[in-house]
C-alpha cells in the first residue's frame, strides 16, 4: 500500500475485508463500517455515485473518479467533485504494479530471470541478501530490511541500494512475506543496471510509452526527485493512464495492437507467489484481508485451486485498481485520502466490492471461471 511509514509497519486494522470464489461463486465481505457499502437491494451504479459522492464530502477529499469496463463495455468513466479522468495523483503502492511489469519485460526480453540471485547483477549484495531472488524482493519474501534512505531526496537510486547491500537482512530469503518498499529499491536498482538507463526512463520506455501513459511518473509532486525515486510507492497517475495500464493487462500484455508484455509474464504476476508461507501475521495482510500475493500484485479473488481472478495494485491512499478476470472487467477507483492505509484502503476495497455487485445486477454474475485466462 506503500508510502513513508510502510517499512516500519502499520497499525493493525480491524477492517479486515474478504473476498473469496470457490468454484466461480463469489462470497464478498464488507467492512460494515464502511460508509461506501450498500446493505440492502440489489447495488446499482447510482448507488457507488452517491457512495462516493459521499466519501468526498465526509470525508473531505478533493474528488474522486472511477472506471469500470466489462466486455468492453464502459459502465463508469467520470469524475467526482473536482476531479476527471485526468486528475494526476500520488498512487503509493499502486507503482508496485508498474514496477513488476517493467522488470517482466526485461524477462520477455530473456536480459535476466526472475530467479536470477540479486548478486548475479548487484555484486555488492552478499551473503544472505545476495542470495535472494529478483522474484522474491517482487513479492516481498526477499528478507532485506527496511531502509530509510530510499526517503532520501538528496540520495540516488545507486548510493541507496550501496547502503542496503551493507545492512543485515532480517530474515532468510523466501522464509516470511513481510510486505514493504525496500526490496522494490532493489529490483528498481536493478533495472538501471540491466537496461543502462535511470529507472524512470527505463519504465517511461519500456511500459509507460508503449501503453499510452502520458501522465505517469516516479518523480511527482509528493517526492519530486528523479535521482531516488522508490519504485514501490512515489509514482503519481491518472484515471485515464493507469486505466490504460490494466486493460493492456487484462488483455494479456497488449493494447492497440503492441505487444507490452507476454502473456506469460502477465500470468506470472497473477500467480500466488507466497505459498505455503502464512502472511497473516503481516500489518498488510490484515489491512487487506487479502492473503496472498503476486508480483508487486495483491490476489483478491481465487478460485479454489488457487488461479487468481481478481487481482489488484491498491495504494494507501486509496487508489485502487483491479483487474477481474471472470466477469471479464477491469477498473480503477482513483481516490486521494491521507488519512491512512488502515482507512483508505478498506473503504475504496468497499466501493470495488459495490462494482462486482452492481456489474452482476446489471449483466449477470459470472458462471464458472473460464479454463483459459485470455482471448476469451
Amino acid at each position: 500500500m506503500g508510502k513513508r511509514t510502510a517499512d516500519k509497519g502499520r497499525t493493525a486494522s480491524t477492517l479486515a475485508l474478504a473476498a473469496l470464489v470457490v468454484l466461480g461463486a463469489f462470497t464478498v465481505s464488507c467492512s460494515s463500517e464502511s460508509p461506501t457499502v450498500k446493505t440492502e437491494g440489489p447495488v446499482t451504479f447510482a448507488d457507488i455515485d452517491a457512495a462516493i459522492s459521499q466519501r468526498v464530502a465526509g470525508d473531505g477529499l478533493d474528488g474522486a473518479a472511477l472506471l469500470v469496463v466489462r466486455d468492453g463495455q464502459t459502465f463508469r468513466n467520470r469524475g467526482y467533485a473536482t476531479f476527471n479522468t485526468s486528475t494526476v495523483v500520488p498512487i503509493a503502492s499502486a507503482s508496485k504494479w508498474l514496477t513488476a511489469a517493467t522488470m517482466l519485460s526485461l524477462v520477455d526480453d530473456g536480459r535476466l530471470t526472475l530467479d536470477d540471485r540479486v548478486s548475479n547483477h548487484l555484486p555488492e549484495f552478499t551473503g544472505t541478501s545476495g542470495a535472494a531472488t529478483i522474484r522474491q524482493l517482487l513479492s516481498h519474501t526477499s528478507g532485506i530490511a527496511p531502509a530509510d534512505c530510499i526517503w532520501d531526496e538528496s540520495s540516488s537510486l545507486r548510493a541507496c541500494t550501496s547502503r542496503i547491500a551493507r545492512s543485515d537482512s532480517t530474515d532468510d530469503p523466501g522464509t516470511r512475506f513481510s510486505y514493504g518498499n525496500t526490496s522494490f529499491s532493489v529490483a528498481g536498482r536493478i533495472v538501471e543496471i540491466v537496461t543502462g538507463l535511470p529507472f524512470e526512463a527505463a519504465f517511461e520506455q519500456r511500459i509507460a510509452g508503449p501503453v499510452g501513459m502520458s501522465s505517469t511518473t516516479f518523480d511527482g509532486t509528493l517526492y519530486p526527485t528523479d535521482s531516488n525515486p522508490v519504485p514501490a510507492a512515489s509514482a503519481q497517475s491518472n484515471l485515464d493512464d493507469y486505466g490504460r495500464f490494466v486493460k493492456m493487462l487484462s488483455q494479456g500484455g497488449e493494447i492497440d495492437g503492441t505487444r507490452v508484455l507476454s502473456e506469460s509474464s502477465v500470468l506470472e504476476m497473477e500467480r500466488n507467489q507466497v505459498s505455503p508461507l502464512d502472511t497473516s501475521a503481516d500489518s498488510a495482510v490484515r489491512t487487506t484481508g487479502i492473503p496472498t500475493y503476486g508480483l508487486g500484485t495483491w490476489r483478491d479473488v481465487v478460485t479454489a485451486d488457487d488461479r487468481g481472478l481478481i487481482v489488484s495494485g491498491n495504494g494507501a491512499y486509496g487508489f485502487y485498481p483491479w483487474i477481474d478476470r471472470a466477469r471479464d472487467s477491469y477498473g480503477v477507483l482513483l481516490v486521494f485520502d491521507e488519512r491512512g492505509s488502515d482507512r483508505a484502503v478498506p473503504e475504496s476495497q468497499g466501493t470495488v466490492q459495490m462494482v462486482w455487485a452492481a456489474l452482476d445486477n446489471e449483466t449477470g454474475a459470472p458462471e464458472t471461471p473460464p479454463t483459459t485466462t485470455f482471448g476469451r
